[in-house]
């Protein structure tokens, strides 16, 4: 059996995370998202991969190559409109040949469990088309599932709590068969204009069409839609992380607990570092630096003396040197934070975290949150950013700054 990836898409909500990569290709815990995924097909039995690439998709064949690396093959097709999930699956025709095949969003943050789950079921059930299904809590914020038994009746998109048939959300992995090809092309655009394939498996299932669904297990699954979940989801990949210190520690660190340092990284002198955590090759920790739990700092990264960095995603390159707190926040590649650099990650009345997302201020949640950057940010010493803000790639922030606004223009 082969494996459909579904990579095309930008990540619109994911801005500015998304302004110089797909969301696929946002790190955590030190690799791509779109890496995990290939890496849990893989573990899962699958060995050929059909990667449905579009927004700067030459980043994800310059990184994932042709599989090799990851003992698997990569066959790469472009989705050239990107008009939803349906059209995505449906340019991989001529690619599946005539078998059934799997289908993973690659935005997702998914174990191999979760997929050697789906394909049990789809073997179970006599190899009928399988969806796979995780309950949740927040039912308006996914398609939820009617079901009868083992079976598939209908998929209802994002229904209020009270209208939910059931807790069980849509993962987007499935088992189908290359019968859909033909049902796609009877599908019409939903209500957003795009072709989803929510809408052809909901037709199919009205029209009595034997759908098996599968439990997952809400440990083995996470949608990544929303900066505050590649927060979530970062935590939860470290927390697996197995102790390995490579890096050049110097005496008077002190490392605990599950924390993994590449070979070729430097922690310096008086610093402490908790775990979970990751610091990658050539990175630069210290002296004096607290690196604290859910943290990963990019290969290259340089954190200075009396830095603290609780909780957050550093990229390749960045530095923040001197006196400096981040906290619950992504800062992208290449920045440079001056000495003094605060980032507010609580609200003084004490409420969740909102933050914009496509032009409306949605509720993250979170007690603590801080900023999201984009690439290229530099800050002047002793400026601060307040709790939720979004900052576009390339900005220039003047010392003793205090940003309470998102900044979406360099």
């Amino acid at each position: 059996m082969k494996a459909v990836v579904l990579a095309a898409g930008k990540g619109v909500r994911l801005w500015p995370l998304t302004e110089n990569r797909s969301k696929h290709m946002i790190p955590v815990a030190g690799r791509p998202i779109l890496e995990h995924v290939v890496s849990a097909i893989r573990s899962s039995g699958i060995r050929t991969i059909i990667m449905v690439a579009g927004y700067q998709d030459e980043l994800i064949k310059k990184h994932l190559g042709d599989g090799r690396k990851w003992g698997v093959k990569i066959d790469y097709i472009r989705q050239s409109d990107i008009s939803g999930t349906a059209s995505a699956i449906s340019v991989t025709r001529e690619l599946v040949d005539d078998g059934d095949f799997l289908v993973v969003y690659g935005d997702l943050l998914v174990s191999a469990a979760a997929i050697k789950r789906v394909l049990e079921t789809y073997r179970r059930k006599g190899r009928k088309q399988t969806v796979g299904l995780v309950p949740v809590s927040r039912p308006e914020s996914y398609g939820m599932a009617k079901t009868s038994g083992e079976w598939l009746i209908d998929i209802i998109e994002k229904p209020q709590p009270s209208e939910s048939p059931s807790d069980l959300a849509n993962t987007g992995i499935y088992v189908l068969s290359p019968t859909i090809f033909d049902h796609i092309r009877a599908t019409n655009r939903s209500g957003r204009g795009e072709f989803e394939i929510t809408d052809v498996i909901s037709s199919l299932a009205r029209n009595g069409t034997p759908l098996a669904w599968a439990s997952i297990g809400p440990l083995d699954w996470q949608d990544i839609g929303r900066p505050w979940d590649v927060l979530s989801a970062n935590a939860s990949l470290l927390t697996r992380t197995k102790r390995s210190v490579n890096g050049i520690v110097e005496r008077g660190t002190i490392v605990k607990g599950r924390v993994a340092i590449e070979r070729g990284a430097t922690v310096r002198t008086g610093t402490v570092i908790e775990g979970p955590a990751w610091v990658g090759k050539g990175a630069i920790v210290g002296p004096y630096a607290h690196i604290r739990a859910c943290t990963s700092i990019g290969r290259g990264a340089v954190i200075g003396n009396f830095c603290e960095i609780k909780n957050s995603i550093i990229m390749d390159g960045t530095h923040i040197r001197h006196l400096s707190y981040v906290g619950d926040s992504i800062i992208g590649e290449r920045c440079n934070f001056g000495a003094g650099t605060i980032v507010a990650n609580v609200k003084l009345n004490d409420k969740t975290v909102r933050m914009k997302i496509k032009d409306k201020l949605e509720d993250s949640g979170l007690r603590k949150l801080g900023t999201i950057t984009g690439d290229n940010v530099k800050t002047g010493i002793n400026s601060a950013i307040m709790p939720g803000i979004r900052i576009t790639s390339g900005a220039r922030i003047p010392a003793g700054s205090v940003v309470c606004e998102d900044i979406v223009q360099a």
